[in-house]
């Protein structure tokens, strides 16, 4: 085989694997995961989320600070609604984030970055259950928990929006990070 037969061969052949490897990567469409924020169950299961048993919820938020953000119309803790509009609320997303610390002896300091609310949680039925001490009683809130890569996505029980999610924990720190009174 002469030389000059073998180079050219070379170069088609790097042609042809430059080629594959660039059509192949230009047919992957999907976004990646840790970029994407699924809003239904349907979708979180379609995505390949589990459903947190009670010891696993346990184990993601108990003794934890969790940064999270409301999927759904921002609110008050367990997403009620504002009536009335507060300092702050023309910012830019300023009212969907959240931040908890979830104390392992079932106290919770809420702090929606307006105001702080401490409450009560406790894990029942496969579900997770806040109760806040407002001044209107509220009910319960009690959501379902899924994982899905480092996230933890709490879908709603109530009747009018079940099966949504609500909200999503974009991160979590060890201990009370942010130093959160709790009662």
């Amino acid at each position: 085989m002469n030389l000059k037969y073998s180079r050219s061969l070379i170069v088609i052949l790097r042609c042809v694997s430059l080629f594959a490897f660039f059509a192949v990567g230009a047919c992957v469409t999907t976004q990646p995961q840790s970029d994407r924020i699924l809003v239904t169950e349907t979708e979180l299961v379609s995505a390949g989320a589990y459903l947190l048993p009670e010891n696993e919820i346990v184990g993601a938020i108990s003794g934890n600070t969790l940064y999270g953000k409301y999927l759904s119309e921002p609110g008050t803790p367990g997403n009620v609604a504002r009536e009335t509009a507060a300092p702050g609320d023309d910012l830019p997303e300023k009212d969907t984030r959240w931040v908890e610390y979830i104390s392992s002896d079932g106290r919770v300091a809420y702090y929606d970055f307006i105001q702080l609310t401490q409450g009560n949680w406790q894990v029942k039925n496969e579900l997770v259950c806040f109760s806040y001490q407002t001044l209107v009683p509220q009910p319960d809130n009690c959501f379902l928990v899924y994982a899905l890569g480092d996230r933890h996505y709490f879908v709603s029980t109530r009747s009018q929006t079940r099966g949504q999610v609500v909200a999503v924990v974009l991160g979590r720190k060890n201990g009370n990070a942010e130093g959160l009174k709790l009662k």
